[in-house]
Formats: C-alpha cells, sequence, structure tokens
C-alpha cells in the first residue's frame, strides 16, 4: 500500500525537526545555528548530533546517522516507513490515505474506529454509570489509580446483550463490521441472524498495536462465576493477532529502546502496576504462551529480556520454553523467580518498587535458571540424574544461533557443573551429528504449530509469496514452480488458488480468504505471520529464487543417477532440460 506523496510532504511540512527531536530528547540544546546532544543511535560523551532546523534535517558526526524526520521516527521508534508516516500524522493531524484500490485498507480503518469508539465507550461506562459501581470498587480494592485507568483507557462492559452493538449501529457501522472487529458474536435464531456483545459485564483492558491504535480486547469477569471463563480475549481479526501483540507494549516501547531490555509479565494490572511505580519497560503475555512473533517484535527493540512468571510448576514451564524460544532468536535471556504466592503488582503493593527492583536485577541467566530446575527435580547422585541434566543444558546451548554465544554458554556450564569444556563440546558436536542425520533421512521435516502440521519449507515458500505477492513473483512461480513439488495437501490447494488469482492484488481481498476451506486459512494466517527477516540488499525475488532452489534440489537428490548442481543457475538450466523427468515425475 503506497501514501501518496502529497500526504506524505503535508505531514513533513507540518512536523518541525527540533520539536520532533527535542520531545525525545529533552536534553537538545541550541548551539549557534543548529541543536546539538549526544546522540541516540550511538555512546558518546561528547555531543556530536546534530539538528539543522533550516533544513529539517539531522546528522551525527559520530555514528554517521543522519535523515528527516521521518528517518529518526524511523531509527528510533524502529517503525517501517509507512508506519514513521502515520505515527506522524496523528501527531499533526494528518489523514493518511492511500494510493490504491486494496479493500484491505479500508476495511483496516474501519476496524480501527470500530475499537477505538468501543474503548471509549467501554472507558466512559466505567466512570460515568451506574453499572461500573462494581467495577470501579474492585479496581479501588487493587489500588489503581485514577490516573493509571486514564492511561490505559481501562473500561467496563455492562451486562446487556446489544449495549456495545446498538450504539455502535447509532454511529452509522454496520453489524458485520462490529463483527469482524471482533465485538459480537453472529447467531441464528428462528431462522433469523442476530448478533450480540461478545463482551458483557466484564473489566475490559484494551489492546494496543505498536503506534498505540486500539486493535483488540481482554475482558476479566469480576464475580467468579464457573461458567463463564475468566478471560475473554478478541477472536483473531484482520488487525489483531494474538500471537504478535503484547499488552502494553506501546507505553513500554520508548523506555525498552532506550534500556535496550524488556520484561515480561503475565497478567495486564502485572503491567499496569509496574508502569505506575515507574519501571515502564513492562509489558504482559496476557497470560498466553509467547511465540516466535514476539520474540520477533521484542528483538527489534531489545537485546535482554527478564521473564517473570509464577513461581509454580507450570510457570517454570513456561519460563523455560520461553527461555528456549527468546535463545532461538538471539535474545539474551534472565529469569527472575518472586516468592511463592507473589505476582509483580502484589509484591509491589505489600513490599514497595525497589525490593520488585532488586528481583529484576538478581534475575537469573536462563542458562543458570535451567540448571537450577534440573538440580531440584533429578537427584544429581545418580548417574541418571547427571545424564538428564547434561543432555538438557546441551539441548538449551544448541538452540542458540551463535556460535561465540554457545562458546560462552559452554564455559559456564562447564564451571557450573564440573564438567570440562572439551567433553560438553564433543556431546554438543555428537547432538549436531545425529540432527543432521535426521535431516538428510527427511527431505520434508515437518513444523508444528496450534495441532497442524506443514513442512517448513512450504510454509516458508508460502510466507514470502503472500507477504510480497506481485506481478514480478508471479511470472518466478509460473515459470520456475509446480504445484506438485509440494508434499502437503494443505499448502498444495492454497498456493495453486494464489497462482490461479486473477490479479496478485486479489490475495488480499476478503473475497478471496472467503473462497478458502478453514484448513487453507488456518495455513494463510500462519504464513502470513511467519515471514523471516531478511538483508534489505538481498531482494525478495532473489529470496524466493533460493527457497525454489531448495525445493528443487530436495525433488532431484530423489532421482538416482542424477547430480545435483550446487551452483544456482546450473541447477535451473538443468531443470529447464529435464521436461521429460517434469512430466514423468510431476506430470507436467
Amino acid at each position: 500500500m503506497a501514501i501518496p506523496k502529497e500526504i506524505i510532504e503535508e505531514v513533513r511540512s507540518r512536523c518541525d525537526i527540533v520539536d520532533l527531536v527535542s520531545s525525545y530528547l529533552p536534553e537538545l540544546r541550541k548551539r549557534g545555528a543548529n541543536y546539538k546532544c549526544c546522540c541516540p543511535f550511538h555512546n558518546e560523551k561528547t555531543p556530536s548530533f546534530t539538528v539543522n532546523q533550516e533544513r529539517q534535517n539531522y546528522h551525527c558526526f559520530g555514528c554517521g546517522a543522519n535523515g528527516d524526520v521521518f528517518e529518526f521516527v524511523k531509527e528510533y521508534d524502529k517503525l517501517d516507513f509507512s508506519s514513521a508516516v502515520q505515527f506522524l500524522a496523528d501527531r499533526t493531524g494528518v489523514k493518511v490515505t492511500y494510493d490504491n484500490n486494496d479493500k484491505n485498507i479500508g476495511s483496516k480503518e474501519k476496524l480501527l474506529n470500530i475499537n477505538s469508539d468501543a474503548a471509549n465507550f467501554f472507558h466512559k461506562n466505567l466512570f460515568n454509570s451506574n453499572s461500573g459501581k462494581l467495577c470501579r470498587e474492585y479496581l479501588e480494592k487493587r489500588s489503581l489509580t485514577n490516573d493509571a485507568l486514564k492511561k490505559f483507557q481501562i473500561g467496563f462492559s455492562p451486562d446487556g446483550w446489544e449495549e456495545l452493538s446498538s450504539r455502535a449501529l447509532k454511529k452509522g457501522y454496520k453489524s458485520e463490521d462490529i463483527e469482524k472487529a471482533g465485538l459480537v458474536v453472529k447467531t441464528k435464531r428462528s431462522g433469523k441472524i442476530k448478533y450480540y456483545d461478545r463482551f458483557r459485564n466484564r473489566l475490559m483492558f484494551p489492546i494496543c498495536d505498536p503506534l498505540g491504535r486500539v486493535i483488540g480486547f481482554s475482558g476479566r469477569i469480576l464475580e467468579d462465576k464457573r461458567k463463564e471463563a475468566k478471560y475473554v480475549n478478541s477472536p483473531e481479526t484482520l488487525i489483531f493477532h494474538k500471537s504478535s501483540v503484547l499488552f502494553a507494549f506501546d507505553k513500554a516501547r520508548k523506555e525498552i529502546i532506550e534500556k535496550k531490555l524488556a520484561i515480561v509479565v503475565e497478567g495486564q494490572i502485572d503491567a499496569i502496576r509496574c508502569h505506575i511505580v515507574g519501571i515502564k519497560n513492562v509489558v504482559a503475555s496476557q497470560g498466553t504462551a509467547l511465540t516466535v512473533q514476539h520474540a520477533k517484535l521484542i528483538k527489534r527493540y531489545a537485546d535482554e529480556v527478564v521473564l517473570i512468571f509464577d513461581s509454580d510448576t507450570a510457570g517454570v514451564s513456561a519460563a523455560l520454553s520461553t527461555s528456549k524460544l527468546f535463545l532461538e532468536n538471539e535474545l539474551s535471556v534472565r529469569v527472575a523467580t518472586l516468592p511463592n504466592g507473589e505476582d509483580p503488582d502484589s509484591l509491589i503493593l505489600k513490599h514497595g518498587a525497589d525490593n520488585f527492583k532488586k528481583e529484576i536485577s538478581d534475575a537469573l541467566p536462563a542458562l543458570k535458571f535451567l540448571i537450577k530446575t534440573i538440580e531440584n527435580k533429578e537427584d544429581q547422585t545418580t548417574v541418571v540424574g547427571r545424564k538428564r541434566m547434561r543432555n538438557q543444558i546441551m539441548d538449551f546451548i544448541n538452540r542458540c544461533p551463535s556460535e561465540s554465544w554457545k562458546e560462552e554458554m559452554i564455559k559456564e556450564a562447564s564451571r557450573i557443573i564440573n564438567i570440562s569444556e572439551r567433553a560438553l563440546i564433543k556431546d554438543l558436536g555428537a547432538i549436531n551429528e545425529k540432527n543432521i542425520s535426521k535431516k538428510n533421512n527427511s527431505s520434508f521435516p515437518l513444523h508444528h504449530q496450534d495441532g497442524d502440521l506443514y513442512p517448513p519449507i512450504e510454509l516458508k515458500l508460502l510466507s514470502s509469496v503472500i507477504c510480497n505477492y506481485n506481478e514480478k513473483i508471479k511470472g518466478l512461480m509460473c515459470d520456475w514452480f509446480s504445484i506438485s513439488l509440494f508434499t502437503n495437501d494443505v499448502c498444495k490447494s492454497l498456493m495453486e488458488k494464489i497462482i490461479n488469482t486473477s490479479s496478485p492484488k486479489d490475495i488480499d481481498a476478503i473475497s478471496f480468504k472467503d473462497s478458502l476451506t478453514d484448513q487453507e486459512k488456518s495455513c494463510y494466517n500462519k504464513a502470513s505471520n511467519s515471514e523471516d527477516e531478511h538483508d534489505e540488499d538481498y531482494t525478495i525475488e532473489k529470496v524466493i529464487y533460493e527457497i525454489l532452489c531448495k525445493i528443487w534440489r530436495n525433488f532431484l537428490k530423489d532421482i538416482k543417477g542424477d547430480e545435483v548442481p550446487k551452483d544456482r543457475n546450473a541447477l535451473f538450466r538443468k531443470i529447464a532440460n529435464l521436461q521429460e523427468i517434469r512430466k514423468k515425475y510431476l506430470g507436467g
């Protein structure tokens, strides 16, 4: 989606770079004709970061960072260009429109507006209605200040079946759009379609994207009703994807960038409590398992994560699995263990913020936490107990993609468990040999997520195509891809529908998604939310080209007597001359 140049220039003209930079860097001071301070993009003691008001640009003479208002926001807040324009447009009161006719763009704006209005409705209902009295009393008992409730726009959903929906209809929204926003549920009674409010008689926590726009909600019951779930969350929508959203991230982002550290807690109130006492680099997982998308989101802004989960068995297990996930994404992880029965909210209220800060500073590196956990579970006086510990340590270290970091962890593990580094390195080598053997015995290893199985190479190609589809990629796929190369039926049928669309823009259209089966929709959602990052110099066409190479190599390895060329161009020349083989094995 392209933003018209006149909109970009309008935003640029309304945004003064000195005002913008000084809102981020209060220490910016006028020095002669320019403004100067220490650079936010590298460590320095003598100010070399210069802002020129006349030219409306900045330049650092230390690290070379330079640009205009858009580039500054992109670099400081880690946003893409479109998001930077949207952020500054919101700041300056410019309405952003788009060049193309992509229906999803208008749909997203509509859903954002519906969610924003719903958040305002819930928030006003908390403070101004008689029905919100019980909720206000609950929040008062939890010692949550009005300032905090307003900052996080906490609200209350009334105990009615059509309270929100009737109000939204009066504002001109359609029932179908309110349903697409996840705020109502469609039902059919006596042959008639009706809609009722999803959230009723609940404490409402708006969930925002990194720009602070409301994209979903989490609703908590106020009374212990066995028949109701304690929490009800928004379903997956065009703008809300639970696997890539963290509560309070929009409020914590700036502090996370400055400290290069993200603190992850479980509950919304835990996160709010931390922000109230000035610990602002805190986000909440909202009680759900953290995902690769969460790790990638945090990685954009931080180098280190501190996990604060419950100290029970489930909490410890979650901390270990999340540590492995973050380690795989090259994030340094520490785990804080709070006293039994305590969470960040209760600990801060009982013992103060300083006590909680000490728990954070004393948090154990994930490797040490793993070893401590195993020592509590396995008898280290037995051969079996020591072997289990060694295997789990090696499995953990082997998840790290950095060889130098692996070496550091091996040294640390060697020191703690009193086994030589040489022996641990040998064990690690044996594990890798086994993994290579398993990989060679399976051309298409399976990726497991939410009960569905997709070969990673097929999911990767789908992801790259869906997230970047254009005429050039369509041509590349038509020239070099055969649908029979896919082994998974769902991946195969989804890719076939994508390639057969009349225009690449159609795959983002609602009508296209409506044409998919439930299994294809599930695969489409996974692929569209799991695109890997690649080097800026590495074009997406080249990325897709390399994936196609791998798929063809896997196929050709099964053809006896044929040598598989390592050179990419030679490989495709060979493929081009294999018409008989293609007909024989692929049917065309």
